[in-house]
């Protein structure tokens, strides 16, 4: 009977302390008095206080350096007409048995625009950590004997299957990989046309689009203007597709080869430019010109290598 109330008087006890003054009220208390050794030991401190109260709370953390901190949970907030509340909740954790004392903390407040502070401390709070009862009388032993499995010949033999059937599949795969491996040095590599060529078919397939004869003369100039920029980009080997008309200019006057293309180069990008920003209205002949002026710069720039395997080509055509 003892055993009993000892049990419910243990599981009901709440270690609340609570100190009052005129404008605030403070509470500490911890969720239970009899903790076993690695429980949570759940420490609150609740407020109760004006709205012309301003609270300064302790470094709970840094002062209950009797047990191990473990977490602070959100804090919880009510406003009332005149009131507010305030939980502030502690995991704390105590690894070893013992009777412990949690240690009063002082909670500072002032009241309006006093600049004086004063504060209220709590009451400490004793709780008790037990170990786990031990039976010395027994020996040590496993919590389940190990279990022996009989042996099952059906689960062999579906081992033995799974074994062969990866056999197998590393036999057929080892085959694919070695006839793919060998028959690689068949396979006709991609034939990587020069940028002279890419810029001469891209030059062809928008002329045949009659871009300007249906009205589109902005998207003409502007398809233009961006073949010749990338075939300087990749003949040059320089970023003119991210350069004004002025800053590629300026390019080609430094380089040996498009000096050549120079003054042509200069009236292309002119043209262009008047079109695709002043808003210039050009005339048909001007249009067939920017065309003319386009395959000139590429054949003009084409490296003599390139120059004499395409006489070869025409030759044989």
């Amino acid at each position: 009977m003892v055993k009993i109330f000892r049990f419910i008087f243990s599981f009901f006890l709440l270690y609340l302390t609570v100190v009052n003054a005129q404008n605030i009220t403070i509470s500490a208390s911890t969720d239970t008095s009899v903790y076993k050794v690695g429980d949570y030991i759940n420490y609150q401190l609740e407020l109760h206080y004006d709205k012309n109260v301003h609270v300064i709370l302790p470094p709970v953390k840094d002062s209950i350096t009797v047990l191990e901190f473990i977490q602070e949970l959100p804090a919880e907030k009510k406003e009332g007409n005149s009131k507010i509340i305030e939980k502030h909740n502690y995991i704390f954790s105590k690894y070893d048995s013992s009777q412990v004392t949690i240690p009063s903390l002082k909670v500072f407040y002032s009241i309006g625009n006093d600049t004086l502070k004063k504060f209220l401390s709590t009451i400490p709070i004793t709780i008790i950590v037990k170990t786990l009862p031990v039976d010395k009388q027994n020996e040590i032993k496993d919590i389940k004997a190990p279990l022996r499995l009989p042996l099952n010949w059906w689960f062999m033999a579906l081992i033995a299957a799974c074994v062969l059937l990866i056999l197998t599949a590393s036999f057929f795969g080892y085959r694919y990989y070695r006839k793919k491996k060998l028959n690689k040095g068949s396979i006709i590599p991609e034939k990587i046309l020069p940028p002279y060529e890419i810029a001469l078919n891209n030059l062809k397939i928008l002329e045949e689009k009659k871009l300007w004869q249906q009205g589109k003369v902005k998207e003409f100039h502007s398809e233009i203007t961006e073949i010749i920029r990338k075939y300087f980009e990749e003949r040059f080997n320089f970023s003119a597709l991210e350069m004004t008309s002025a800053e590629i200019i300026g390019v080609l006057s430094s380089l040996e080869e498009g000096k050549k293309v120079l003054d042509l180069s200069n009236d292309f990008f002119t043209n262009a430019d008047l079109v695709k920003f002043a808003k210039f209205q050009p005339l048909t002949k001007v249009n067939e010109e920017m065309m003319k002026q386009a395959y000139k710069i590429v054949n003009v720039t084409i490296p003599a290598v390139d120059m004499d395997s395409k006489d070869e080509d025409q030759n044989v055509r």
